[in-house]
Formats: C-alpha cells, structure tokens, sequence
C-alpha cells in the first residue's frame, strides 16, 4: 500500500513531467519561426564576391588569351611570371574537350592559353614553357606535332593527352607509344566486361566496374577500347577487365595511366572521360599525381535536394488511390515525410525541399491552405529550407504557373525568403527569375561543362549531380570526379515519380531505392560539409572569389588564400610523407591521402615529416 507522503509526492512528479512536456511543445510552436528562412539571414558581402570574381576571371580571361597560335603564350609571358600555368592544344578550340578544360582552368584558378599547334613553342626556352600542357590528342596532326611533343615531355613539362590518338596512330607511331610508355598496342578494338579503378587516383574506394551480383543494369559504360599493354615506369590508375582471365592483370588494357618520361611525366586518359564533365576530377587526379603534394580549392558542400515535392494539393488522385488506397495529401505526409526524414537523420545531410504547390494546371485542384506552413514547420525544426519547382504535366507558361505558385506562396508564408529555385529547363530562366525576387541560386538538370557557375550577377547555377533514384556506373564515376575536383554534389530526388508515377511500381520500392543508393554510394564522403542550396550558393560566390598561390620549400608547405572571406576550403594530395603540423587550417583525412584544409586565415603553413616504414 502507497502512503500518503509516497502518492503525493508521485503525484506532483507526475504532474511536473506532464507540465514540461506540454510547456516544451508550446515554447517550440511559438518560437518556431517558420515564417522566416533562416538560411537567408547569414550570408557575406555577395557584390562583393561577385566583383572579385570578376575581377579574377578577367585576369584569368587575359592570361587565356584568344590568339589561335602558340605565340599567344609567348605574348602573355611579357605580362609576368605566371604560376600554374596551362597549355590547350587542339585543331578544334570549341569542342567539348575545350569546354571541359576551360572550365577546370577556371575552378582552378590557372591561367590558360588555347592553341591549334605545338610547332611555334620556343622549345629551346624550356623554363618558360608553361607547367601543364594538354593535348587534345584526337584533333591534333601528329606527322607534325611528335616532335615537339616529345622534346616537351622529355625536357620536363607534365604533357596530358586529353583524348588519346587513333588507335592507327598509335599502331604506326613508336615514337608516341615510348613517350607514353605503350609496350605494344594489343588491339585497336578489344571488348571489355568493365573497368577497374584503382585507390589514390579519385576520391574515393577502389571500384570495379563489372555487372555482377547486385550491380544488374549498371554498366553503361564504353567497353570498345584499344587494347594498350604499358610497360616500366608506367602506373595505371584505370584497367580495362576481361573476365576470362586468360591475362596477367600487367596485360590487361590500361585506360588511365601516368608514364615517366625523361624528366617529365605523361599522362593518359583513355576513353571518353574528357569529353564530358568527369574530365574535371580526370585533370584534378592527374595533377595530384604529378608531384609529392598538390593543394587546391573546392567548394565543400554536400546538398540533398527533394524537387517537385507535392503534398499540399490531391492531384492525380485516380491513380494514387489505386496505388495506395490514399490521396496525395496523406500520402505525402504520412508516408513520404517520415521516410525522408528517416534517411537525412541516419546520413546526418540537411534538406533543400523544392516545392510543386501544383503539378497540373489544367485539373481544378487547388493546393490547400495550412500544409505549406506545415512543412516549414518540420523544416526549421528540422534544418532545412524550401524554395519552388517549375516542372509541370500541363502546358501553361512557366509565367503562369511560378505566378499562380508565387501568389500561394505569399497567402501561406508571405515573410519565407525564397532564395533556391529548381529549374527543370535552364532556357526559361529569364522568364522565371522575376517571379522570385529574393533568387540567389537554381538548381538545373544539366549545363554545359560547368557544375556550378553564375547564371547572371546575382545568381549562382548549381547544376544537379546525381539523380537519386538510379546509380549506374558512369554516375558513379562522374560523383567520384566531382568529389575529387569540386568537393562538391548535388544530389537530386524527384518527387514527381511519386506524385505522378509513370508506372506500378510503388513507394516503397521507390524508398528503399534511393535510401540504399544514397546511404551507400555517399558515405565516403562524410567528411565534407553537409549544407543546404543557400549554404552551398555562399560557398560557391567564396570559391569563385578566391586565388591562391603555394611553395614547398624542405618539409613545408605554404598556402597564401588571395580573397579570402571568412572561410575557404582547400584539398591537399600527399603522395610522400605524411602530415605532423598545420597553422591556419583545420584538417579532415579524406584517406588515401587526401585531406580536407578548413582554412581560417589568408596563410596557412602544413609541416610534413617522412613517413614512417616498417620492416618486418
């Protein structure tokens, strides 16, 4: 029996519990302000970082050069003694190869001459040759240019084939395959069952790129290439596989290698990397194998990005309620939400939810008052932010729709800045920008060569990395380059194959799709920063404005941040020693020896000793 002391003494606990509880759940409904974003709050000076990055590209465009002749570079040395400088090569200066390069260049702060030949290079002034030269392998006439190639190579400049040469080129120039080091060209075709890339060259874990158990349908990759057998003093980073296994792995056909070459050394890439943007991390990785240590700049943003996220409207009700025996609506809340949250709160990533108030404009299906004031709500508690969505199932004009959406907007969250729009097409962005005032960035399906760029002065283009739902082997390979290049994804979910799904399969084998691709494909990189598209679009308008310039000189390395703005991220590649001290910076292990610098000072100083070998 409970005495009388003992129950009220129960008593009053009880209701000490019940009343924090209760009073806990009010302080969180009226401090939550949902009405605002929050994520638009802190920001720098963007005019700022816009006009130096102005200024940077323009000198950076100087040094660039339009000349179509190799002079041009002769002409721009009178300038200055320009640092990191690089050399494009190729007959055709306006192919996908050139956009690529010019991009990296670009990202990473190098000053880039274009030219159609090698021939007018001084090749007696070898100090003044530039540091990187990149030969378009594939649009450059060999019968004159081998010469001089060669002389490159063996007189110290690090030569990067771009795209390599025929395969007839090869087979009947020797003098090519010893300067790429080629023991003997196999075959000109050879049908490969995958790719194997090897640790150290990208971010990332060694991958082998063969179907097989639980990879069914992944392979689209090109698997006709040359047969290319390298000999000493060649390393490859990427293998062609046969699966037979009649071959020793020495006479399998390398892809991706590097080759040492009198006192320069040449790199190779094979297949169809540089014609694409993946060439960004193929260029990264081989100057990171260039010397005992590479340092440069990268974004360091990770963002999860739900598009066209119904919810707050009942449309396509016939088919979800033969599909899930429920409307939109709950489906959307009771369903979706959680299993989203679910898999943000196991990754530890942030949420940029881009709204679709409506998907159909030409039903009567209006979205509904209080459900958008309701997600915001899970999102500020949650930290996330919404912008909109432009793709659509009617034919309305983008005007129309953003101007039916904006007027939604403004009666349920009038005060919530909206600062990220998704662009389902990039062309309509004129049109779309002044129906959202507060833009600062976009996320679109697809740019030309450029992951991330300005879309005008005010507004930065983040261009969508991955689609969540699939993860075939060339998206696999493309977020490896990225990472490595960039630090930098944007991972896309498209809500619309759930509110308007084009076939049977339902949610559940939509959910547990993307939540296995996105907790597995992903967890090497958790040592970049998760953000949001606003967080993102601060640290892209940093990125640009900044340049940079380092020197080892016995066991240091110095970095000198030009622009710096509070905070700036740097990738460091050792390929000898190891890392005892760093003032200036914060550092993350990315492993196989790469590390992320979080810089907090315009010089940074990163002391490395020998390492450590043991004999057993």
């Amino acid at each position: 029996m409970v005495s009388r002391r003992n129950f009220i003494t129960i008593l009053t606990l009880l209701l000490i519990m019940i009343f924090m509880f209760m009073f806990s759940g009010v302080i969180k409904q009226e401090l939550n302000e949902y009405g605002t974003n929050s994520y638009a709050e802190v920001e720098a000076d963007e005019k700022a970082l816009k006009e130096e990055s102005n200024a940077l590209s323009e000198k950076l465009a100087v040094r660039n050069g339009t000349r179509a002749d190799a002079s041009a570079y002769a002409t721009g040395l009178e300038t200055g003694d320009w640092e990191k400088r690089v050399l494009f090569v190729s007959r055709d200066p306006s192919n996908e190869v050139s956009k690529v390069v010019t991009s990296w260049c670009n990202y990473m702060k190098r000053p880039m001459i274009r030219s159609t030949t090698l021939t007018d290079l001084d090749l007696d002034q070898i100090a003044s040759l530039p540091e990187v030269i990149i030969l378009d392998g594939e649009a450059m006439e060999w019968t004159q240019e081998t010469d001089a190639a060669l002389r490159l190579a063996h007189g110290g400049a690090c030569v990067i084939f771009a795209r390599m040469p025929s395969a007839e080129e090869m087979r009947n120039n020797q003098r090519l395959r010893e300067m790429m080091g080629i023991k003997t060209v196999a075959r000109e075709d050879q049908h490969v069952d995958g790719y194997r890339l090897f640790p150290g060259f990208l971010l990332g874990t060694e991958e082998e790129y063969v179907e097989g158990p639980g990879k069914e349908g992944c392979q689209d990759l090109d698997l006709l290439i040359p047969w290319y057998v390298t000999g000493e003093g060649s390393k490859t980073y990427v293998m062609g596989v046969v699966k037979d296994g009649s071959k020793e792995s020495e006479e399998l056909p390398s892809i991706v290698w590097r080759h040492a070459f009198g006192y320069g050394k040449v790199f190779c890439i094979g297949g169809d990397f540089m014609t694409k943007e993946t060439g960004i991390g193929f260029l990264t990785a081989c100057l990171g194998e260039k010397d005992s240590y590479d340092v440069y700049p990268v974004i360091n943003a990770q963002n999860l990005v739900l598009v066209n996220y119904g919810g707050v409207s009942n449309e396509n009700a016939e088919t979800l309620n033969r599909l899930y025996d429920q409307k939109q609506i709950p489906l959307f809340r009771d369903v979706v939400w959680p299993s989203i949250i679910s898999m943000t709160e196991r990754s530890g990533n942030k949420l940029s939810l881009m709204v679709s108030p409506q998907m159909d404009y030409s039903d009567d299906v209006e979205p509904e008052e209080g459900l958008l004031i309701y997600y915001l709500k899970l999102l500020n508690e949650g930290y996330g932010e919404a912008g909109l969505s432009t793709k659509q199932f009617s034919t309305v004009s983008i005007r129309e729709k953003l101007g039916k959406d904006r007027v939604y907007w403004e009666k349920e969250a009038g005060e919530y800045s909206l600062r990220s729009l998704y662009l389902h097409d990039f062309t309509k962005y004129d049109e779309a920008k002044q129906y959202v005032p507060d833009l600062r960035t976009i996320v679109t399906d697809e740019s030309d060569g450029e992951p991330v760029f300005y879309a005008d002065d005010n507004v930065t283009c983040q261009e969508t990395t991955n689609l969540l739902m699939t993860h075939r082997f060339s998206e696999d390979i493309k977020m490896k380059a990225f990472e490595t290049a960039l630090g930098f994804s944007n991972v896309v979910m498209d809500m619309s194959l759930v509110s308007h799904p084009q076939g049977e399969e339902d949610y559940a084998s939509f959910s547990r799709q993307t939540a296995s691709n996105f907790l597995t494909y992903w967890k090497p990189y958790a040592g970049f920063d998760k953000t949001t598209l606003s967080e993102s679009d601060l640290r892209i308008r940093r990125f640009f404005a900044l340049d940079y310039s380092d020197h080892k000189q016995d066991n240091e390395i110095t970095l000198h941040v030009d622009g710096f703005d509070d905070q700036a991220f740097f990738i460091l590649k050792l390929n000898q020693g190891e890392i005892d001290e760093v003032t200036g910076a914060e550092v993350m292990n990315l492993k196989n020896g790469f590390f992320l610098l979080d810089v907090s000072q315009e010089d940074v100083k990163i002391k490395v000793r020998e390492r450590r070998l043991f004999y057993y």
